[in-house]
């Protein structure tokens, strides 16, 4: 209670010399020290002197808090004046940071066209683009068909962000003059916002969308639209949306919507919940090229979310079936837990793929436990044709590591002259791989 009232005091007295002192703090690496002050100053001084506090950041160059700072003051600054919160974005190059869109309807009602100008007038990146999601969305409430000419005389990204944003609300409020404006467009138009189109239909009528698709699309913009018209079928069933992929032909078009329905049924990343049953012999299903396309998309997310499901299907799966580096995501991710596993998981697969997944698996556990890996790999009979792929996947990934140096420098006089071969052939940067060489000898 004190520190607040201290800090409270200060920002009325001299804001400037409160954040000149935080600074000098930062600079000196005290940062964390100053942590409840500087939360005090950054949720009151934007609101009380926007243009001070943006003054401030402006002049004091660059330091460690910078950015963070900069955030800070251009999220508080965006929740109350939202095209100087754009520009300060623009002008700071923020690119990849959304801000809360709840000042944007009252700030745009006067004036959609002005507000949608602005915003692309004032590219911010990520928030430029939820910017203009959120005008398209409240613009089609009240005048749809306007939303949807701006969007139209804008054919760049944040124009298709606006005109998708505005149909999917127009959709929902009166299809029939949706669907009627998109017939009468051009095709450009039809094929940029179509996908926007179809997804919000799919969650009323899926086939009834799809069979649109068909009567009016070609090439990539079908296959796109295809893949919305799943997406939107799978926000509200994905079971339903899953049996609507798996009773399509194989072509570029399903491989797209199929990519979306398994986007879906993933775990999240974080989560502890397994793959279900449904949703591994609906992909075993599929085509080739439209399993391949999915495991391409999936497999970093499948790897590390439940990696026991994603094994017993690699390992059930015809080679063509299976993109060549996903064997060995899994095989790291595995040796990351128990390499002994991941290693007898790997011998299991046909032989191309078993060398390289197990090859993969031998490099990440020789990576993290050393003396382990190497008395396991010792033990391998002088003829194991797994001696030799093993080992250089073992001294390639040690090459590109922050620990190179000392890795290479603990082989063995045999192991050196062989990595020494592995390190010749390469592509380093010239500097890593000159010090690498020069620690391996002659």
């Amino acid at each position: 209670m004190a520190t607040r009232f201290l800090a409270l005091r200060w920002l009325d007295l001299a804001p400037r010399h409160f954040f000149d002192t935080l600074l000098g703090e930062v600079r000196s690496g005290n940062s964390v020290s100053t942590r409840e002050l500087t939360d005090i100053l950054f949720n009151e001084w934007p609101k009380r002197d926007p243009q001070g506090v943006i003054d401030a950041l402006n002049e004091a160059g660059d330091f460690g808090m910078r950015d963070l700072w900069r955030h800070r003051v251009a999220d508080s600054v965006f929740s109350t004046d939202v095209e100087r919160g754009l520009r300060l974005m623009s002008e700071w190059h923020i690119e990849n940071y959304g801000p809360s869109m709840r000042a944007i309807s009252k700030w745009m009602a006067p004036d959609p066209v002005h507000a949608a100008q602005f915003t692309l007038d004032n590219s911010s990146g990520y928030a430029a683009q939820l910017t203009m999601d959120t005008i398209g969305k409240e613009w089609a409430k009240t005048d749809p068909a306007a939303a949807m000419a701006f969007a139209s005389a804008h054919p760049g990204q944040l124009g298709s962000t606006l005109g998708g944003s505005a149909l999917k609300q127009w959709v929902t409020t009166d299809f029939s003059q949706a669907a009627d404006w998109l017939a009468n467009t051009d095709s450009r138009t039809l094929n940029r916002l179509s996908p926007a189109f179809v997804e919000a239909w799919a969650k009323t009528d899926a086939g009834a969308a799809l069979a649109w698709c068909d009567e009016n699309l070609s090439g990539s913009s079908l296959a796109q639209a295809v893949r919305s018209v799943v997406t939107g079928a799978a926000d509200k069933d994905l079971t339903a949306a899953a049996a609507l992929v798996a009773q399509m032909d194989p072509s570029p078009a399903r491989t797209q919507a199929a990519v979306a329905v398994a986007r879906k049924w993933m775990p999240e990343l974080s989560s502890d919940k397994s793959v279900p049953p449904e949703a591994t012999t609906w992909l075993a299903g599929l085509d080739a090229e439209s399993c391949r396309r999915v495991l391409e998309e999936i497999t970093w997310q499948w790897a590390t979310s439940d990696s026991k499901t994603m094994a017993a299907f690699l390992a059930q799966s015809p080679s063509e079936r299976v993109p060549s580096s996903t064997d060995s995501i899994l095989a790291r991710q595995m040796a990351r837990q128990n390499p002994l596993q991941a290693l007898d998981w790997s011998s299991q697969l046909p032989p191309g793929r078993a060398l390289s997944a197990g090859a993969a698996a031998y490099a990440e556990w020789r990576n993290s436990q050393p003396d382990a890996a190497s008395e396991w790999f010792n033990a391998l009979p002088s003829d194991d044709p797994r001696r030799q792929p093993f080992f250089k996947s073992a001294v390639e990934t040690m090459a590109w590591g922050s620990q190179a140096a000392a890795q290479l420098a603990a082989l063995s006089d045999s192991e050196r002259a062989a990595a020494r071969s592995i390190i010749q052939g390469l592509t380093l940067p010239i500097d890593k791989r000159t010090r690498l060489l020069e620690v391996l000898g002659k």
